[in-house]
């Protein structure tokens, strides 16, 4: 697994659950450690006091604790540093720290040797949530690092797994996140609080064009999946659509008026017209409203209680959580959604690419921790994508050249039929010169003059031999 991969599954993971993160670390007692690393509390003076250990069966460690004060997010890394130091008996060595777009969240992967840990090399995840009010806390995925690559996944799921609950115990909505949030009125994510189960083992399905592939638990069926575009169904009337793209229009940018025209605000083709600088609910909500109104349905009531900005450069990532209600009678439906925007790109356009996943509530609360397994375990064969949209596209313009001959021949073929009737009319013949290829319009007797004076040299013409600008 490459560094990047990882960090898309921290940031994921940490939109979900990383709110609960100091619920979780004030909940957690002081372990009652054991061997080396019990040891190396002591001889650290108990600088270990106040966090909590977790062994992970397939291998490595979780620390996890709150932090005293109110640290800023690079003081929180600090301090877990430092706990780190203390443990390991050695000073490790951070590589560069990822953030989330509010800067509570920091993360970043580290080297350290582990000289009270039988002196081995290792490797280690460190996460810290340093929010401007309220208690902050930190959380190290440590293993020998031959094994690291492994492990860091196993290790990263029971992290949620041990958080999670903390969260659905303190009235926190499934699967929520933290940063910046904007409030909506009452909704799914506000109702009474569901104790997550433990995640469930995912089944790889890779989409029949080849183009992707997603993790899904037992139970779920997937229905279609195309070009990156995947739809999935679950048992308990849970329902998911990831790789959903959909080509936007800044109607407020200059440049979209050529392809705005005299629309009055509504967007041509398959587009949406959605101002590039609209807040995030707003813009999820305006999409789903518009390709409704598109295919003449009723657009759902979406309700977004919460929004999570990730970090991401060259464009906008977001999660949202609330709640949506397509008028089917099912009622409202818990909704969890990551929206990802591009910067604006030629004539004022942007494209925003949708991974939904909603069922009932009392279900998405139970199944928060796998939903966060599910995220991360979709991938996208984006060359492949491309060379099967430019492919397409190749054949769209050669359909429509297609079709613009063939119109073009029916005007020829209608003018030069007008420009005959219009001969015989006025008593004109089209003469050729057979000797110079000249072509002329002359009057039926003159015509026939010529024709019958040198009938090798001067012949009538029919209108499917007539020349286009001389002849008509």
């Amino acid at each position: 697994m490459t560094h990047r991969i990882w960090r898309h599954m921290i940031w994921v993971g940490g939109a979900m659950l990383l709110a609960a993160l100091s619920t979780g670390c004030k909940a957690a007692q002081p372990p009652a450690t054991s061997g080396a690393a019990a040891q190396a509390a002591q001889n650290t003076g108990g600088a270990q006091a106040g966090v909590k250990t977790i062994a992970v069966p397939n291998g490595g460690t979780i620390y996890l604790g709150a932090l005293a004060g109110q640290p800023t997010p690079p003081d929180a890394m600090g301090k877990v540093m430092q706990r780190v130091t203390a443990l390991c008996g050695d000073r490790p060595q951070l590589g560069k720290l990822d953030k989330n777009t509010t800067g509570e969240i920091l993360a970043g992967f580290f080297t350290v040797t582990g000289k009270n840990l039988d002196g081995k090399p290792m490797e280690g995840l460190a996460i810290v949530y340093a929010p401007k009010t309220g208690t902050a806390g930190g959380a190290v995925l440590l293993d020998d690092a031959d094994r690291f690559p492994t492990t860091v996944n196993s290790m990263f799921t029971r992290l949620k797994q041990v958080i999670a609950p903390s969260a659905s115990s303190s009235g926190a909505a499934p699967a929520s996140g933290s940063g910046a949030a904007s409030n909506a009125g009452p909704s799914a994510a506000a109702a009474a609080p569901v104790k997550s189960g433990p995640a469930q083992p995912l089944q790889r399905a890779v989409f029949p064009d080849g183009t992707g592939s997603i993790g899904l638990p037992a139970g779920w069926q997937m229905q279609n999946a195309q070009k990156g575009d995947v739809s999935a169904a679950g048992p308990h009337g849970e329902k998911l659509r990831f790789g959903w793209t959909i080509a936007v229009i800044d109607p407020t940018n200059p440049q979209s008026r050529a392809l705005m025209g005299n629309s009055r605000g509504a967007a041509p083709g398959n587009f949406v017209a959605i101002p590039h600088s609209a807040d995030p609910a707003t813009a999820f909500k305006a999409a789903f409203t518009q390709l409704a109104q598109k295919a003449r349905k009723q657009p759902p009531a979406i309700d977004i209680a919460k929004v999570q900005d990730i970090a991401m450069q060259g464009g906008a990532n977001e999660f949202m959580f609330g709640d949506i209600d397509f008028n089917d009678g099912q009622g409202k439906q818990y909704l969890v959604a990551q929206m990802i925007s591009t910067p604006v790109v030629t004539m004022g356009t942007w494209q925003m690419t949708l991974h939904v996943m909603y069922g009932p509530q009392q279900v998405m609360g139970q199944e928060a921790s796998t939903i966060a397994e599910i995220f991360p375990n979709y991938s996208r064969n984006t060359q492949m994508v491309n060379a099967i949209v430019n492919q397409q596209i190749q054949q769209s313009i050669a359909q429509t050249n297609q079709f613009v001959n063939t119109v073009a021949q029916y005007n020829d073929s209608s003018d030069r039929m007008t420009a005959g009737m219009s001969n015989m009319l006025r008593d004109q013949t089209v003469v050729v010169d057979t000797q110079t290829g000249g072509h002329a319009t002359t009057s039926d007797d003159l015509a026939g003059a010529l024709i019958g004076a040198n009938p090798n040299r001067f012949q009538s013409v029919s209108p499917s031999g007539y020349i286009p600008g001389i002849d008509y």
